[in-house]
C-alpha cells in the first residue's frame, strides 16, 4: 500500500513539473539555434576573408531554414517549434523575397547589415545582429 501511495505522489509531482520542463527545453532549443546561426554568420565572414570570395546567407522564413552560399551550398534547419516571425528582420530582401546577408572578401557586410529574430512556441525571442561597420555578429535575448 505504501508503494502505491509513493507512486501516486510521484505521478502528481511529475504531472505538475512537466509543463515547466517543456518550457526549459524550448528555451534551450531557441538559444542553441541562435548560437548556430551566429556561428554560421561568423564563419561565413571568416571564410570570405580567407578565400577571397563572397559568402551569402539566404534566410527562408517560410521553410524555417537558411542556406549558406559560398564554395558550396549548405542548408541549416531551425529546430522544431523555432521560427522566424514574419517581418522581424532588417536584412535586405532579394528578388525571390527572402532576406539575405553576405560578406565580401574584405569582411564587409553586403548588401546591408541588420538583424533577424527567431522565436520559440512560447513567444520568447532572440535577435542575431550583424554590425554594419565591422560585420561583427552578436546575440541579444529579450
Amino acid at each position: 500500500m505504501e508503494i502505491i501511495m509513493v507512486l501516486a505522489v510521484m505521478g502528481v509531482i511529475a504531472t505538475i513539473s512537466l509543463p515547466r520542463f517543456d518550457r526549459v527545453i524550448e528555451d534551450y532549443k531557441l538559444k542553441t539555434d541562435a548560437r548556430q546561426l551566429a556561428w554560421v554568420l561568423r564563419s561565413s565572414r571568416q571564410e570570405a576573408i580567407i578565400s577571397g570570395h563572397q559568402y551569402t546567407i539566404i534566410f527562408k522564413p517560410t521553410s524555417n531554414c537558411y542556406t549558406k552560399i559560398g564554395n558550396k551550398h549548405t542548408t541549416y534547419m531551425f529546430s522544431r517549434g523555432i521560427e522566424v516571425p514574419f517581418g522581424e528582420y532588417s536584412f535586405r530582401v532579394n528578388e525571390t523575397g527572402y532576406p539575405i546577408c553576405g560578406f565580401t572578401s574584405s569582411g564587409a557586410v553586403t548588401p546591408q547589415a541588420g538583424y533577424i529574430n527567431i522565436k520559440n512556441k512560447y513567444g520568447k525571442r532572440i535577435s542575431i545582429i550583424v554590425n554594419p561597420c565591422a560585420g561583427r555578429v552578436r546575440i541579444q535575448e529579450y
